[in-house]
């Protein structure tokens, strides 16, 4: 509107309002739940790439075969859980470390990502089973009148600890130095029953599959949100898109039975992969053939 006197032009209020910024914020807001799932989902194929890209690296780990790889971690899991000495436990953890940065792996990523998360939490979570009502001893300090912490409680949390620890990190070397098909092939040539192998090899590829499809369906809502979305619209949706993923997954394994049965298969999986022993191998096994006999002798000596 103009004004003949001044010729000036005067634009109404409500146009002047910056309503666009606080509609995005608004959305933004509204859409978190979505937005957080994304991320999540986004961090299983991120997770994915992540071992991927340090299984092909040329590390020490990457190059030993993957059966013997997969003996010699599993012994170390087991031996760490039967063993009540702590200095056997924490030499366990020393080895891990060690084979961690020979396999060219960064060490504060492996250090955090093993021992500052579960670990740690079994730990706190362990500390009331310390005190006196379970575990008698030396009382370290008090936490109420006849209540205290004792020193064998203590250690008895600490060994779960560490041991919580040394297994999850024997079995993150195993999964990311080594790629998921040569590990299906090498439990394959160890004569681990066929079905057992086929079941964690397609539920592993079924996880990426799902995801694809909950992503798909998440990013399609995200884009056809408008405005405030409440706590219940939100649970809706969510029963909703597991019962569709349970369906999709049920017709999808039907499907994919039908195609293998067209490709011929039979009920028996094909290793095409030939594993051969070479010098590094031998020296792998030397090495921790050592490295049990010090373990053996810890045992017994502290």
């Amino acid at each position: 509107m103009a004004d003949s006197h001044t010729n000036q032009i005067f634009i109404p209020e409500w146009l002047l309002e910056n309503k666009a910024a606080t509609q995005i914020k608004h959305h933004r807001h509204s859409a978190g739940f979505l937005k957080k799932t994304l991320k999540q989902l986004a961090f299983v194929f991120e997770n994915d790439f992540y071992c991927d890209k340090y299984a092909r690296a040329e590390g020490f780990l990457q190059r030993i075969d993957a059966r013997v790889k997969l003996l010699t971690l599993l012994f170390f899991m087991l031996f760490c859980a039967f063993t009540t000495n702590v200095f056997v436990i924490i030499l366990l953890a020393t080895t891990a470390i060690v084979y961690a940065k020979l396999s060219s792996l960064s060490l504060p990523v492996f250090i955090r990502r093993i021992w500052l998360y579960i670990p740690l939490l079994i730990f706190i979570i362990s500390l009331p089973a310390a005190t006196s009502f379970f575990i008698k001893g030396t009382p370290l300090f008090y936490i109420y009148k006849d209540v205290y912490i004792s020193g064998n409680g203590l250690l008895a949390a600490l060994k779960l600890f560490l041991r919580t620890g040394v297994s999850l990190s024997f079995g993150y070397l195993l999964i990311i130095t080594t790629r998921w098909q040569r590990l299906m092939n090498a439990l394959t040539s160890l004569h681990i029953p066929k079905i057992f192998v086929m079941i964690i090899s397609m539920a592993y590829r079924y996880i990426f599959l799902l995801s694809l499809a909950a992503e798909d369906m998440m990013n399609a809502r995200l884009l056809r949100t408008v405005g405030k979305l409440s706590t219940r619209e939100n649970r809706l949706f969510f029963g909703h898109g597991i019962a569709f993923l349970f369906l999709k997954s049920s017709s999808l394994s039907d499907e994919i039975y039908d195609a293998m049965c067209c490709r011929g298969y039979t009920g028996e999986t094909i290793n095409n992969e030939r594993f051969k022993l070479t010098g590094i191998d031998i020296l792998f096994i030397i090495n921790n053939i050592i490295v049990i006999l010090i373990l053996f002798l810890g045992e017994l000596l502290f």
